[in-house]
């Protein structure tokens, strides 16, 4: 059969666009997994972040150097209407003080579920299985061929994700077919992940977290710098939480991480309150650190032993060296980055299809007219928060709402 459009792809995105397609034209989305919304439904730990309440001015921020490009993308279907949206699809959501907005039902299935079944409600023929293996172009229409059969189609919406969480069908794989078909591509990179030090000592600390740290980068390359600041989790393997994740995007392996686990205090303003606190002081130095930074006792008995002191040992019997060695520790603790978690560990991909292969009014390729992109397979990566799924959700609505595909009537227009 000659389709109207295929989407290629049943992750956030695709599920999205087939529930955004008019009814009555002949859609086609090919998933190569069993079942559709894998990774969705995974998103937010099962609960699904959908998107964030703050004001769409400040979502350009939020995707790194690309950020001010998506501006046309992000506007044209911005959060309010898609909190609109799933509150007329009967998914009632909640937003939390965080601004973080999620289904009430905090299931994260619950999406994958109304967007799948509006998506064959508006027609859809949704087949699993069927990984899309060769993109051809001809004149006037697409060839897609999968291991079972040939397809063509007037239009093409490529929503195949990035390669995090390649257990859920989200693998990268299908970037090979699109650099064969000719499609530039910014080189794949493990984005909002755990990033791992050189020597990491709070191995035996997991779970212990900083609900305010501050980070400094300083690349290798070039002794750029870039700071951070948010909450900060300790792992087995190495250091996470916020902060972390949305800076994954800009590290390397020689690059150096400096951890400010007392943002705002320098290492000689806080060398002398601890002078001070510690004159004729016969309490434990656990005990007076504790007091005097607010900051967890486990993890502060690992300070002291880094800078060679025992943790009970009398405050008043520490030299200004020691107190020196503590202070700096708890406000520049400085490493060589080894890497990060992995694609096995992200939640999203830096980099993709470039940006400047598609026109952002539209989501149309520029070299290929009909052939169109949206959500993770671009070189487009948010921080933690709402941020990847409201750019999934919103490109993949563009395509189907404005250029050449709502003049040929395939978008519904509506939930």
């Amino acid at each position: 059969m000659h389709y109207d459009l295929i989407i290629i792809g049943g992750g956030a995105a695709g599920l999205f666009a087939a529930a955004n397609v008019r009814p009555g034209l002949r859609v086609l989305l090919l998933e190569k997994t069993h079942t559709p919304g894998q990774k969705l439904r995974l998103a937010g730990s099962g609960q699904c972040n959908l998107t964030n309440a703050e004001p769409m001015t400040a979502f350009s921020g939020r995707y790194g150097a690309n950020g001010k490009r998506l501006r046309p993308v992000l506007n044209a279907f911005g959060n309010r209407a898609l909190m609109v949206y799933f509150d007329e699809l009967g998914l009632p959501l909640v937003t939390r003080e965080d601004g973080k907005v999620f289904p009430a039902s905090m299931d994260s299935r619950d999406v994958a579920e109304r967007l799948l079944a509006r998506g064959r409600q508006n027609g859809v023929d949704v087949r699993s299985n069927a990984p899309v293996t060769e993109i051809l172009a001809e004149k006037d229409h697409f060839i897609l061929r999968t291991p079972a059969h040939t397809h063509t189609a007037k239009h093409v919406l490529v929503t195949t994700g990035g390669a995090s969480y390649p257990k859920t069908g989200s693998d990268g794989l299908f970037f090979a077919c699109l650099e064969a078909f000719g499609i530039d591509l910014v080189p794949r990179r493990p984005a909002l992940t755990p990033i791992h030090v050189q020597d990491y000592p709070y191995g035996d600390l997991s779970g212990i977290s900083f609900p305010e740290a501050g980070i400094t980068l300083t690349m290798k390359a070039d002794h750029r710098r870039i700071t951070g600041r948010g909450s900060l989790l300790l792992t087995h393997r190495g250091f996470s939480g916020p902060v972390i994740l949305n800076h994954a995007r800009y590290v390397a392996q020689g690059d150096t991480m400096t951890v400010h686990y007392l943002p705002g205090r320098d290492p000689g303003t806080l060398r002398r309150m601890l002078l001070e606190l510690t004159a004729g002081n016969a309490k434990q130095i656990g005990t007076v650190l504790e007091a005097a930074t607010d900051l967890p006792g486990r993890f502060l008995d690992c300070i002291c032993l880094r800078a060679g002191i025992a943790p009970d040992t009398k405050a008043s019997r520490l030299s200004g060296k020691e107190l020196g060695e503590i202070a700096r520790i708890l406000t520049a603790d400085t490493y060589e980055i080894s890497g990060t978690g992995g694609f096995s560990a992200a939640m999203a991909t830096a980099g993709g299809v470039s940006l400047d292969e598609v026109d952002l009014r539209t989501m149309e390729s520029r070299r290929y007219p009909g052939l169109y992109f949206a959500g993770e397979v671009l070189d487009v990566d948010g921080d933690t928060g709402g941020y990847n799924l409201q750019f999934a959700f919103s490109s993949a609505r563009l395509a189907l709402t404005s250029g050449s595909l709502v003049s040929r009537g395939l978008s519904g227009g509506g939930s």
